[in-house]
């Protein structure tokens, strides 16, 4: 299956917080205590060094000098060590730390020893003099770079990277990326071409000008090495490393004319993108790979392979001079960990009652996963780097935040993030068209099939309120007051959200019950009834108010509009769309939206031994078409055009096929025939068919109210309402968003125009109270349509 492709702008991975014990590819946020920690530990690595070289304070003890910085690493490395995930990763911290634990702290401190030297001699170095021109240790890392890449020394014996990887692991996420930063990267040269100057300059006696440029230099590369500790919280662990060190620009060199690469086999990729949020150094290594077949970025690679590792399908892998001595031995993520980096797990989701059970009552036929069987499936998530499913959501739901939850079996979390976005999480869980959305996007559909988003959605939702959780309510009312007329899906996701940030909203609504469509025009073998009366409990619990069978007129808009700040509204669009054919006026020539009202209470009537014939291809033909089946009905749907043009979602199709429903393609009625009530259809094709029931379901508009006219509220030619960006109409106190703005849609879009509409309302009536936790900002700038 081809992954869904995402345009711009798109919304990357969202590090989620975790504790000290646990460190892994991906980076995450941690605690307060221990950010300030690592600004604790960089500080007196600084410090040490300036005591050795300035203060000169107690005598350089080895908790104040320069090999301060080797101990906090040797500290902070057992730490890190201890709590890594990664296997790999793991063992490369461990040759990190005991590198630079024994080769650059206690063998120059414990039994200094001076090495060989090709050039003129200003100072005789002690081992290891990895810095110093013409040691053999500077030429001897540089034969192995050529053979081996930039890692040997950047990925597994550096103190600069021990330092970062170990001490500064906890500002992973806060690393730049995008075009600007990708091109600042080049300042690196600058201080490259100034050490070559250093490297040849001190290859003959010191003259004045050269021991100022010697000196000049090094005292650059101390100030921006710590210098740069002081600025991780801005620009995350590794800004040294790529902007600014001269020792990893020529590394970095030698990484493109040697033997090292990484290779990308474009075949195997499936998107996720985890190796470019993997990579500290900010490379993008799913872009460069999948147009070159490698990555051409090498200057910047560290050698860390967090990129590789981080790969579900293997993907990526290392090369190096071994490659050509062992072309067979690929080195893969399969190959560094010793196993496959993401285990196969069945794909397995909800198991339909049987077509015997359903197809005799109105219960749900998909039961929910059990707990347990919602955890595994959750564990199946990549957690990917540019999640799909996310991007996909007209919510910008956080999907990989939830199913993480799931996974671990944290339910408090899972509650917080599965209704941190969406008010109505349990049912857009059962009503979304999750293959062409959420789980349509999602990149291990390419392996064993998708994540089972919605029904682990709905385990989440329901055992939060199982469990008792209660929609926040907020400390303090602010004073404004916003009235919101329809309560379906826009009007209610405009009213929680405005209720959490404090202001008074009072809902009116013409009908009985709360929910518009989805309630009276959703059967309820799609969506139990009760799940809305619940919800109904929990909003009002929360502080908002309903007023049902409230029809509102011009006088009382003009009322609400005298007495709130503003009105927000989510009217729906359910005045059938305008057919001209002859007998449409015969009793029982129906249409969809009443006759499934008139269903969803228990007042349909029973249809044993009648043929219904439904016209029309949308998901409300086969809600209309599987409602009459259990009516008892022979039930035909005929539609105009060929099956491939079938706008209702193929589950559903599929559905109604497997009840028993009949379908009838290229079908274009012309006439309904009979006496005063209808017998037969005669369509364009001459052929008549008799029927006791015809409905039609060819789709719904707006039908604005008159009294909107006299507002000087804009509309549409076709009767939407116009709105801006933020959902505001041509008049400045009335907000409108769903269905009556961008037409007939999905729940989960009039949600999203809802909570559009309510963030403009928080803006434009006065201060935009904070965001509440774990609602994500990005999503409020989503706008339905």
């Amino acid at each position: 299956m081809k992954s869904v492709s995402i345009e711009e702008p798109i919304l990357i991975r969202n590090p989620r917080p975790a504790g000290p014990s646990v460190q892994d590819t991906l980076a995450a946020r941690y605690p307060l205590w221990v950010r300030m920690l690592v600004m604790a530990a960089f500080s007196l690595a600084f410090l040490g060094w300036l005591n050795e070289s300035w203060l000169f304070l107690w005598e350089n003890p080895i908790w104040l000098n320069r090999y301060t910085e080797y101990a906090i690493i040797l500290g902070f490395g057992l730490w890190r060590i201890w709590a890594e995930r990664n296997p790999y990763t793991r063992k490369r911290l461990m040759i990190l730390v005991g590198v630079v634990t024994v080769f650059w702290w206690l063998i120059p401190w414990l039994n200094p020893f001076y090495e060989p030297y090709l050039g003129y001699l200003w100072s005789q170095p002690v081992f290891p003099s990895l810095h110093t021109p013409g040691t053999l240790t500077f030429l001897l890392v540089l034969t192995l770079v050529l053979l081996f890449g930039r890692r040997v020394i950047c990925g597994f014996g550096c103190p600069c990277v021990g330092i970062r990887e170990t001490v500064g692991f906890a500002y992973r996420d806060r690393t730049l990326r995008g075009p600007w930063i990708w091109r600042l990267r080049h300042v690196k040269w600058f201080f490259f071409g100034w050490y070559v100057t250093v490297m040849v300059a001190t290859q003959f006696p010191p003259t004045g000008w050269t021991v100022t440029l010697t000196g000049v230099f090094g005292l650059v590369v101390v100030l921006t090495y710590f210098g740069s500790f002081f600025l991780i919280p801005l620009t995350g662990n590794r800004f040294y490393c790529r902007n600014l060190c001269p020792y990893g620009a020529t590394f970095g060199l030698l990484n493109h004319m040697g033997f090292y690469g990484i290779e990308m086999e474009g075949e195997k990729c499936i998107d996720c993108r985890r190796c470019e949020q993997a990579c500290d150094m900010g490379i993008p290594v799913w872009e460069q790979g999948k147009a070159n077949g490698r990555i051409t970025g090498l200057e910047d690679c560290m050698g860390c392979a967090r990129c590789v590792v981080s790969c579900p399908t293997d993907a990526l892998a290392l090369r190096d001079v071994r490659d050509h001595i062992f072309p067979s031995r690929r080195r893969d993520a399969s190959r560094l960990l010793g196993k496959p980096p993401v285990p196969k797990t069945e794909k397995r989701g909800p198991v339909l009652r049987p077509v015997s059970d359903r197809e005799n009552d109105f219960a749900e036929v998909l039961p929910g996963l059990s707990v347990e069987q919602a955890s595994k499936q959750a564990a199946r998530c990549l957690d990917c780097g540019v999640p799909g499913c996310r991007n996909a959501c007209p919510l910008s739901n956080l999907i990989p935040d939830w199913l993480a939850a799931v996974a671990a079996g944290d339910w408090n979390t899972a509650a917080e993030q599965v209704h941190a976005i969406s008010p109505l999480p349990e049912v857009c869980a059962r009503l979304c068209p999750k293959e062409r959305l959420c789980e349509g996007a999602c990149t291990r559909s390419q392996m064993e099939g998708s994540v089972t988003i919605g029904a682990i959605e709905r385990v989440a939702a329901e055992q939060a309120l199982d469990n008792g959780w209660q929609i926040p309510t907020p400390h303090r009312r602010d004073g404004r007051r916003v009235a919101v007329i329809g309560a379906g899906p826009a009007g209610l996701a405009c009213a929680e959200r405005l209720n959490r940030e404090g202001v008074e909203v009072t809902v009116y609504e013409r009908g009985a019950v709360i929910g518009g469509l989805i309630t009276t025009g959703v059967p309820g073998f799609k969506l139990d009834k009760n799940v809305m009366e619940r919800r109904r409990e929990l909003f009002e619990t929360a502080g908002i108010r309903f007023r049902l069978q409230t029809p509102v007129d011009a006088e009382r808009m003009t009322n609400l509009l005298a007495h709130n700040d503003a009105v927000f509204l989510g009217l729906g669009a359910q005045r059938p769309r305008s057919i001209e054919l002859p007998g449409l006026e015969l009793s029982g020539v129906e249409q969809a939206l009443p006759w499934l009202a008139a269903v969803n209470i228990g007042q349909g009537e029973q249809l044993t031994g009648k043929t219904v014939l439904v016209l029309g291809g949308g998901d409300t033909a086969m809600d209309c078409a599987r409602a009459a089946h259990r009516l008892a009905a022979r039930v035909l749907v005929a539609y105009r055009g060929p099956e491939e043009r079938l706008r209702a979602s193929v589950k559903e199709v599929a559905l109604a096929r497997e009840e028993g429903v009949t379908f009838l393609f290229q079908h274009c009625p012309e006439a309904f025939l009979g006496e005063n009530r209808v017998q037969s259809v005669r369509f364009g094709n001459d052929e008549t068919l008799s029927v006791d029931r015809v409905i039609i379901a060819f789709g719904q508009q707006p039908d604005p109210p008159p009294w909107l006219a006299d507002l000087d509220v804009d509309l549409e030619p076709d009767g939407r309402i116009r709105v801006s960006d933020d959902g505001c109409t041509s008049h400045p106190q009335i907000y409108a968003g769903g269905d009556n703005t961008h037409g007939p849609d999905l729940a989960v879009t009039a949600i999203a125009a809802g909570l559009s509409a309510a963030n403009g309302i928080l803006t434009n009536t006065g201060r935009l109270l904070p965001i509440p936790k774990g609602r994500h900002p990005a999503m409020m700038q989503q706008v339905a349509g």
